[in-house]
């Protein structure tokens, strides 16, 4: 009896260890130099990986980036002439990396019509363990103009979550706020055939942008088995013309992800600078026992444009 009460309370006091809302604050932020200078533009996926003690940042232009030796957050600008860099030819949209399996994994998404840039208008996730890679999500054409696979997470067992950026083809029209996760188990082999979870995305943000009308999920992060940070952002066009954004926390009920009843942090409320667009997003090293987040915008192919890229550093309180 004495130990079925031990076990109760290990299990009580494990779940609402697991069920704890993180909070947010601004711990750091600093501005990368604006084109044309360098190369370190358009990045869309942010991962880092502890056992290497290295960054990789892709861009959704086809360039790939390691940075190891990174102290800080303002070591990227100083560093970035010491950067390993490749040019993959691949859009990337999210970089995640296993540690469980040594396997990374990749969000691709290219355009909705062909043009001057590409002729492929599909979206995909793969991973590899070895060469060539395997698709986790085979190409499919993307269900909405710019709205493809920007997210990927991975928890600590290896299992996989994938979020549509708006929700999987007939998910994305605005009056349909349910749109689908998808969460893939370590097989012996593979993969698993994908779980499904529902979410309730924010339709509401950017009514008057074409596009953005939909909202989108730029990125989702890992927290424990049943929870993820979910970072949904839009752009308002013809209102403010600027970038809202939230950093939601959700939890695993049966199967559907429960939105915190307040975000995790709000970037629209008493943020320092007008936000871009964020598009990555990784966990860093703790600091003072305090969860650290390192969040990444894209500045935007073209040169027209006058953006920088930030980096924003937020800390749990």
């Amino acid at each position: 009896m004495k130990n079925l009460i031990l076990l109760l309370i290990f299990i009580f006091f494990h779940t609402i260890a697991n069920a704890q809302s993180l909070q947010f604050e601004l711990s750091d932020y600093t501005l990368l130099p604006q084109k044309p200078e360098g190369v370190l533009h358009g990045i869309s996926g942010l991962e880092f990986i502890p056992s290497k003690n290295q960054w990789h940042l892709a861009s959704d232009r086809g360039n790939y980036f390691i940075f190891d030796s990174i102290n800080s957050i303002h070591d990227f600008g100083k560093r970035k002439k010491l950067a390993v860099y490749k040019k993959t030819g691949l859009w990337y949209e999210a970089v995640r990396f296993d540690a469980t399996s040594n396997t990374f994994f990749y969000a691709v998404e290219n355009e909705y019509t062909a043009n001057s840039e590409t002729c492929d208008t599909t979206t995909y996730v793969s991973y590899m363990e070895s060469f060539p890679p395997a698709f986790l999500i085979p190409p499919f054409h993307l269900p909405a103009d710019n709205k493809g696979i920007e997210a990927i997470a991975v928890n600590e067992n290896g299992s996989v979550w994938v979020a549509p950026e708006a929700g999987w083809t007939g998910e994305t029209e605005v009056g349909n706020d349910t749109i689908h996760f998808r969460k893939f188990e370590k097989a012996a082999s593979g993969y698993a055939e994908a779980g499904v979870y529902s979410y309730l995305i924010d339709r509401s943000g950017c009514p008057q942008s074409p596009t953005e009308k939909r909202g989108g999920i730029s990125e989702i992060i890992s927290v424990n088995e049943n929870q993820l940070l979910v970072l949904e952002r839009c752009f308002d066009l013809k209102v403010t013309n600027k970038i809202k954004a939230k950093l939601w926390q959700v939890t695993l009920e049966g199967s559907h992800l429960k939105k915190d009843t307040k975000p995790a942090f709000d970037f629209n409320e008493g943020f320092p600078l007008v936000v871009d667009n964020l598009e990555g997003m990784s966990w860093w090293n703790n600091v003072d026992g305090k969860r650290q987040l390192l969040l990444i915008t894209d500045d935007n192919p073209g040169m027209k444009n006058n953006q920088q890229t930030q980096l924003i550093l937020l800390k749990e309180k």
